[in-house]
């Protein structure tokens, strides 16, 4: 079990009210409950809606105007806005940033880029989380130039609370992590609609054949999650037989160096948005 003690106590402050946004601080929340943590949230939006779901919640909200008020007491601030707007941000929460760490959820921006936009400021540590997180099955990868300890183990914790984390010791790693984690889920709904495509063609019902599908990749998702997966694929593979018979189509279709182009090709995107954004 994670030992979340080191948020206790703290501050954590959201610029950015958005879905990943939401999904870490629903984990907060809960880790926050179940091990019994003093732990403040804080989040700014301009959506006056959105502040006030933050609010039931328990959370301090307000608008980009009054954003330092959930700034300059804050552990940690979570940069959550999109890129394109990144600059703009940044921009007006450098003033009231003294010894803060901030974490930074923004695809593709490197830490030197957000440094630049903070005004030199270099308690950076960048993430790359994914969709799942909004069902505590995050897959997030972790870098920072140089960071603390407590930097270290708090930005951690924080992601730790919606899923798990892997620190990269090289930022363009996290290019790597973006084509088998941050995109991956779109890769496995992609296989999941046209698997429930093709049952409901042969005669299933949609919901049988959504459920079987889903419950399918869970239950294969759960086998490997301690197992190798080669192995287990031959486990379940007789010869000769009706899995063979499905392999052998997927050989022949190359669709693991399908799947191996769509990763590089995830990832090529990725270092060309990152390049875009330093320039601009």
């Amino acid at each position: 079990m994670t030992d979340f003690s080191a948020l206790n106590e703290k501050t954590i402050s959201f610029i950015g009210g958005g879905n990943m946004a939401r999904a870490i601080i629903d984990g907060l929340l809960k880790a926050k409950h179940e091990h019994h943590l003093t732990l403040n949230l804080g989040v700014s939006d301009s959506n006056p809606s959105k502040l006030d779901e933050f609010i039931a919640k328990g959370l301090s909200a307000v608008s980009p105007d009054d954003a330092k008020q959930i700034i300059e007491g804050a552990d940690v601030v979570v940069l959550a806005v999109k890129p394109q707007v990144m600059r703009d941000v940044a921009g007006s929460i450098a003033p009231y940033l003294n010894e803060q760490i901030v974490l930074s959820i923004a695809a593709g921006m490197s830490v030197d880029t957000l440094s630049d936009m903070l005004g030199g400021y270099r308690n950076i540590v960048r993430c790359m989380p994914n969709l799942p997180a909004s069902q505590g099955f995050g897959a997030s990868g972790l870098y920072a130039s140089n960071p603390s300890e407590e930097a270290r183990l708090m930005t951690q914790n924080i992601m730790q609370a919606s899923g798990m984390v892997s620190w990269v010791e090289d930022e363009s790693l996290l290019h790597a992590v973006t084509a088998v984690a941050g995109s991956a889920p779109a890769y496995f709904f992609y296989v999941l609609e046209n698997m429930i495509a093709k049952a409901v063609e042969m005669g299933l019902s949609p919901e049988d054949a959504h459920a079987l599908a889903v419950q399918s990749m869970r239950g294969a998702a759960a086998l490997a999650e301690d197992q190798d997966p080669a192995t287990l694929r031959e486990q379940v593979t007789s010869k000769g037989g009706t899995t063979a018979a499905a392999l052998d189509c997927l050989y022949r279709d190359d669709v693991g160096g399908a799947f191996a182009r769509a990763m590089q090709a995830c990832s090529d995107r990725s270092f060309e948005l990152g390049q875009t954004l330093s320039q601009s």
